[in-house]
């Protein structure tokens, strides 16, 4: 299957999509200068026309496999350093209430 160019891809658009696109995006697709539309353009348009974009016009993500690969690693150390803290904390805390409770024992027991 044929992957269309740009310009063939403008007018596989519905055309109440074209009708809310500004001219100057509509140029620059033509133009072949814009890959995708942009995130602002995309969030003014409704849910239902939003739909009916070809992905090919939808930059997510998951279009960038560098990218989705970097959030998770990203987000999987996050989770780990929260773990970390949540940990260290509880050793601290462990331990200085050890300290205290043998400090009361051996005060407890030499009165």
């Amino acid at each position: 299957m044929p992957m269309n160019t740009l310009p063939d891809l403008i007018d596989d658009l519905p055309p109440e999509v074209v009708e809310d696109l500004p001219p100057t995006i509509i140029d620059q697709i033509r133009n072949e200068g814009l890959e995708s539309l942009p995130d602002d353009i995309i969030d003014q348009l409704p849910d239902t026309v939003v739909d009916r974009i070809p992905s090919e016009f939808l930059d997510v993500a998951s279009t960038n496999p560098a990218l989705t690969a970097l959030l998770v690693i990203v987000g999987l150390l996050a989770i780990v350093g929260f773990f970390y803290g949540v940990a260290k904390s509880a050793f601290k805390s462990a331990l200085f209430f050890g300290v205290v409770a043998a400090g009361a024992w051996f005060w407890f027991f030499n009165a």
